[in-house]
């Protein structure tokens, strides 16, 4: 049995635009017969609170055996300080930039997590830094990437981003392109046909994305990849390790469930990553339930191309948009849950 919830992150302020993820899970041990809880990035801050309330009333606890932070986005890591602060968490996987940089200050949102660490200090919790083939729970968590190597080596390039005034610039020119989203609503602009693929392999997301944790849960020989932010160099060495020291090829051992990474931002995905993950156009190796955490006022995520990219492959695709959305097998029937809607096909012309 397991089950997973993608809670809706909205905008942390009233002018922002930002999606988030925050994720929970609950699943059975398989070597010990119970049921472990996980959380997989908690959103702003104020869904930290929405999260611990959510793992009471559906899952019956307040235990959480594992908070992972992917990566220190504040929409991301801000919400789990809740969670380490008011929640019964047993272990905590958090990357540590200082312990990698002789001078992390300039490392974008470290008091997040500085405080993070603190807090899991002051009550205990054991911390672990997520890197490639580590495992929890008789091997059905394992980290996929990044190696401690790989994370180093982004660390310094983020920093020097930051340094040269490289990753402001990135920021803006993602932001200037937000706004020229807002006012064309490009997800009303479905198609009744599917349109030629126009996604590219040419996407770049920076390092810090690159930096998160991928992390693939494994559970009544099911496979559930989780990617937070991480780009397409990031993922296809995850999925190096995936393929050839972990699990298999692709092909013969399919996913069940994919994390759509960074929110259905088209610089994360490429066909040629999709056909290896999912497989080729019309030879997908199973349908596979998608899921991309995107915000309501969000008008850039999720990309169409990245949508119709994805169900070109098989995929059956639901995206948050204010809704707790819920994948499952063998789990308890929640009775205030109704099936997802199929998503159109989506114009790519003006993305």
């Amino acid at each position: 049995m397991y089950e997973v919830d993608f809670l809706p992150v909205e905008s942390e302020g009233a002018t922002s635009s930002k999606c988030g993820d925050a994720i929970s899970a609950r699943f059975t041990v398989e070597q010990e017969g119970r049921e472990a809880v996980i959380v997989i990035d908690g959103g702003y801050s104020s869904v930290g609170d929405e999260l611990k309330s959510h793992i009471e009333r559906y899952y019956n606890t307040d235990v959480i055996d594992l908070v992972v932070s992917t990566h220190p986005d504040a929409d991301h890591i801000n919400g789990l300080k809740t969670l380490v602060e008011q929640a019964d968490v047993q272990k905590l996987m958090v990357h540590r930039p200082r312990f990698h940089v002789g001078n992390a200050s300039q490392f974008s949102n470290i008091e997040a997590v500085d405080d993070l660490v603190k807090l899991a200090n002051q009550h205990g919790i054991p911390l672990v830094e997520p890197f490639e083939g580590m495992q929890e729970f008789g091997g059905q968590l394992t980290v996929l990437g990044p190696t401690e190597a790989y994370y180093t080596e982004l660390v310094k390039q983020h920093l020097e981003e930051e340094r040269t005034g490289k990753a402001a610039e990135r920021r803006q020119a993602h932001g200037a392109k937000r706004m020229s989203f807002f006012a064309r609503r490009t997800l009303d602009k479905v198609l009744s046909w599917m349109p030629v693929e126009t996604l590219t392999d040419e996407g770049e997301t920076g390092p810090r994305n690159d930096s998160s944790a991928v992390i693939l849960l494994e559970v009544d020989a099911r496979r559930l990849l989780f990617t937070g932010d991480a780009g397409i160099p990031a993922i296809e060495r995850a999925a190096d390790y995936y393929e050839d020291s972990h699990v298999g090829p692709f092909s013969s051992y399919p996913l069940t469930f994919f994390q759509v990474p960074h929110h259905g931002g088209k610089r994360n995905l490429g066909p040629s990553l999709l056909d290896l993950v999912l497989g080729p156009c019309g030879q997908e190796y199973q349908e596979v339930s998608a899921f991309i955490s995107s915000a309501k006022s969000c008008e850039d995520h999720p990309s169409p191309k990245v949508t119709n990219a994805l169900k070109r492959r098989g995929c059956q695709i639901a995206r948050t948009e204010g809704n707790t959305i819920w994948h499952h097998n063998n789990a308890p029937d929640r009775p205030n849950f109704s099936p997802i809607p199929e998503m159109e096909w989506l114009n790519e012309d003006d993305d």
